[in-house]
C-alpha cells in the first residue's frame, strides 16, 4: 500500500495504492491537512488502485468531505472504472465505496 500526494498550484492529487486502511488513514489525513496548509482550492482522491477499504479509511473520506465542505474546496473520489465523483456531503461516502465490487472491508 502506498500514499502518493502531489500539490500542483491550488490542487491536489491524493493517490492511493493497495489498501486504504487504519495503517494508512493517518498519513492521508496528514496529507490533506497540508494540502488545506496550502491553500489547495480543488482535491482529487485518486482511488482508482486502491484494493480495499476498511471502516478507519472511510471514516477519513467522511472526515475528508466534511473539511472540504467547510472550507470551500472542491473534492472529486476517482474510483475504479474510469468513475469521478463530485463529493459534497459525507453521507456520500458510504455509499459510494459500497457501489462498486472491489470495496470490500480490509478489517
Amino acid at each position: 500500500m502506498a500514499l502518493h500526494s502531489v500539490l500542483l498550484d491550488d490542487e491536489v492529487i491524493l493517490s492511493i495504492d493497495g489498501a486504504f486502511d487504519v495503517v494508512l488513514a493517518p498519513g492521508y489525513l496528514r496529507a490533506v491537512e497540508a494540502a488545506f496548509a496550502a491553500d489547495a482550492r480543488r482535491m482529487v482522491v485518486d482511488l482508482a488502485l486502491t484494493t480495499a477499504v476498511d471502516a478507519v479509511a472511510a471514516a477519513a473520506l467522511t472526515e475528508t468531505v466534511a473539511a472540504c465542505a467547510s472550507r470551500g474546496t472542491h473534492l472529486v473520489l476517482a474510483m475504479p472504472a474510469g468513475v469521478e465523483a463530485e463529493v459534497t456531503d459525507p453521507a456520500q461516502i458510504k455509499p459510494l465505496l459500497n457501489g462498486f465490487e472491489p470495496w470490500q472491508d480490509a478489517g
